[in-house]
């Protein structure tokens, strides 16, 4: 079974995953966490989170920056069997993660989804200004 951990500064995880109901429904194993809203307690919050999910289950966590507080904390759990850590999540990448075939290894899809230039951002203006510099020619 696979839990999924969608965590954050504030109240970030939650509205992106509120996103993510609205654009392809809710999904199944979600736990979320606003880091330092109710509990400014992090380093709990996570462990707690670790401590629900069984041991041999598949744990995909997304974290929001990297070198953060909330990051740093998932960082602690990076040798446990069976976990994947995402950080700098967005929109695109949620939808990617969750829409995956279950049936392919998670950790090839991970590194593929984290790969593609479709879940980076991008610079509308440039990608305009390109169309337009093209079409001059």
């Amino acid at each position: 079974m696979r839990h999924y951990i969608i965590a954050s500064h504030g109240t970030f995880a939650k509205g992106i995953y509120e996103s993510i109901k609205i654009i392809i429904g809710e999904q199944e194993n979600v736990t979320i966490i606003n880091g330092y809203v109710e509990d400014t307690n992090i380093e709990k919050q996570v462990k707690e989170t670790f401590d629900r999910i069984p041991e041999e289950a598949e744990i995909v966590a997304l974290t929001d920056v990297f070198g953060g507080s909330v990051n740093n904390e998932f960082m602690k759990y990076i040798q446990r069997d069976n976990y994947y850590l995402i950080t700098g999540m967005n929109l695109p990448l949620l939808m990617q993660v969750f829409l995956a075939d279950p049936s392919v290894d998670i950790a090839t899809t991970l590194d593929q989804i984290t790969s593609s230039v479709d879940t980076a951002p991008t610079f509308c203006n440039k990608l305009f200004n390109d169309v337009n510099d093209d079409d001059e020619f």
